[in-house]
């Protein structure tokens, strides 16, 4: 009986080293090392959770090269509309060389969107906004917020914005308007003169080699339009400044520059001008036109047939002064982000929302009075008055973070997030870029510079993250290298040290065997004996 449980200790003990030397594992079964187990079972989770981390960060190294080579090429675009635009403030050229170049201005801008709406990676849009923050306003069409950065944990914010300057209007006035008699006697023109019988026309050959009309073309500071006015020879002095004025601002039409949209009833934007040569209250005589920009700070520029714009021979005699906003930004969400205040220029303001600039018309708390005038010089000119409503006009802009999230780590909180912000040309404050004139065309280099320094900004940005994956990676690989070492000195089977355990247990179950047929063979005696 002790032969035969020797036996049996044996033969369990080859039985567990032929599995383990056929397996290659020490531990195939939680008997095997209880302990043993639930720590190379931890340490395997770590080793395949480090593998997959590894390629999560390689996925993302490609997305943000993906991301980076679309921004690369959209620096490629600004550079030329920069080209462009110097190219255009030289003067040598005239509008309708600007009007070539303003053409291919329009189509880099078209591209810079297309590039901005279409790079994807695996379906997931990147240079749109949607993997930086969403921006709402309660009134788009007044207020917008606009993604310039990252945006933090983002937020509701109530805006309040006052004019506390109120800037002043450009206003342009042309040479002055005669015809001569049959006598050969000057006479002022009138509303109702001819263009054709105009003598400076006459003079330039507007309307020379049988021309019936001409195009007169406007532009400003505010956006890329280009209004076009078709001026007829037989057209009167009063009608011209009726297209001129519906140019600028027709509510009826989209064809128009859109420039003060909310400008009070009656406030007149081009007029027929009758001033003395002297000074305000000479005696009526000379004639011109007096066109009046309705948007404090902006700037309306002629362009079209050359002969046109010489002998109306346009004079600032008022230059354009942009008004100054009061703004108040406070966090009416959780509130934990302290109430901000800022005076700006203009329509744009930063610093206020975390990686958002508050977008807004100059018009916003300001109109132009219909029947108060200014008067500069001998002219008198629509009067800027605040609004109808007394005190700050106020909005509500949310903002939403939807940032880039990879997990770069086998654990819960192992991720890292970086977030890419809205390429359009509207976010890089080119959407209205004007090179159709000289001027306009010197003031666009700021704004595409600014474009430019907002695109390498961003690029820093990815580069920086993806150089940081790299350093990931790095790190995740040597971890998974010592951490696979250490499942497998638990896990794995020492061969020699085994087949030392084999062998023994083989020649101790030989030797069993051999004893205990000798036993049997000792009973067997015992019977011959009693036969």
């Amino acid at each position: 009986v002790n032969t035969r449980r020797n036996l049996l200790i044996q033969n369990k003990r080859v039985g567990k080293s032929m599995e383990k030397l056929s397996s290659g594992l020490r531990i195939n079964r939680a008997a095997d090392d209880a302990a043993g187990m639930t720590i190379a079972e931890n340490l395997r989770a770590q080793v395949i959770g480090l593998s997959r981390a590894v390629a999560n960060s390689q996925d993302a190294i490609s997305l943000m090269q993906t991301a980076e080579g679309a921004l690369g090429e959209q620096h490629n675009v600004l550079q030329r509309m920069r080209y462009l635009a110097i190219q255009s403030a030289n003067g040598t050229l005239t509008s309708r060389d600007r009007k070539a170049l303003q053409d291919e201005v329009f189509q880099l801008i078209d591209e810079l969107n297309r590039i901005a709406k279409t790079t994807s990676f695996n379906s997931i849009n990147l240079l749109n906004g949607n993997v930086g923050a969403l921006v709402s306003s309660d009134d788009p069409n007044k207020v917008s917020g606009i993604i310039v950065g990252n945006v933090g944990s983002g937020g509701t914010f109530s805006v309040a914005i006052n004019a506390v300057g109120l800037g002043k209007l450009q206003v342009q006035n042309s040479q002055t308007f005669v015809t001569v008699t049959e006598a050969g006697e000057p006479l002022d023109a009138s509303a109702n003169t001819q263009l054709q019988s105009i003598s400076r026309l006459q003079d330039f050959g507007v309307f020379a080699g049988g021309k019936d009309s001409v195009t007169l073309t406007l532009s400003s500071n505010v956006d890329n339009k280009i209004a076009q006015v078709q001026v007829f020879a037989t057209d009167t002095l009063g009608e011209l400044a009726h297209k001129i004025s519906l140019a600028i601002n027709d509510p009826d039409t989209t064809t128009d520059l859109g420039l003060a949209s909310g400008k009070s009833d009656g406030a007149a934007l081009v007029s027929i001008s009758k001033v003395g040569l002297a000074p305000a209250g000479g005696s009526v005589g000379a004639t011109s036109l007096m066109v009046t920009t309705p948007e404090p700070g902006s700037t309306v520029v002629f362009g079209g047939e050359p002969s046109l714009l010489t002998a109306f021979g346009f004079n600032q005699i008022q230059a354009p002064v942009q008004p100054v906003f009061s703004l108040t930004v406070i966090d009416i969400g959780e509130g934990k982000i302290a109430t901000k205040n800022a005076r700006v220029f203009g329509g744009r303001a930063g610093n206020l929302i975390r990686g958002v600039d508050i977008s807004f018309r100059t018009t916003l708390d300001i109109s132009i009075s219909g029947s108060q005038v200014d008067s500069v010089g001998a002219y008198n000119i629509s009067k800027i008055v605040p609004n109808s409503l007394p005190g700050p006009d106020g909005f509500v802009i949310q903002v939403s973070p939807r940032p880039l999230s990879f997990q770069i780590g086998p654990n819960h909180g192992n991720f890292i997030n970086t977030q890419i912000g809205d390429m359009t040309a509207k976010s890089l404050g080119i959407e209205g870029l004007n090179i159709s004139d000289q001027l306009l065309a010197q003031e666009s280099i700021k704004p595409i510079d600014t474009a430019i320094d907002l695109v390498s900004a961003q690029r820093s940005t990815l580069g920086a993250v993806q150089n940081r994956l790299e350093s990931t990676i790095a790190n995740l690989s040597v971890a998974n290298e010592n951490l696979s070492a250490s499942e497998s000195q638990i896990r794995d089977l020492d061969f020699s040290e085994e087949m030392i355990n084999f062998t023994s247990a083989q020649i101790l179950n030989n030797s069993g065997t051999r004893f205990l047929a000798q036993a049997n063979a000792l009973s067997n005696n015992v019977l011959t004996l009693l036969q």
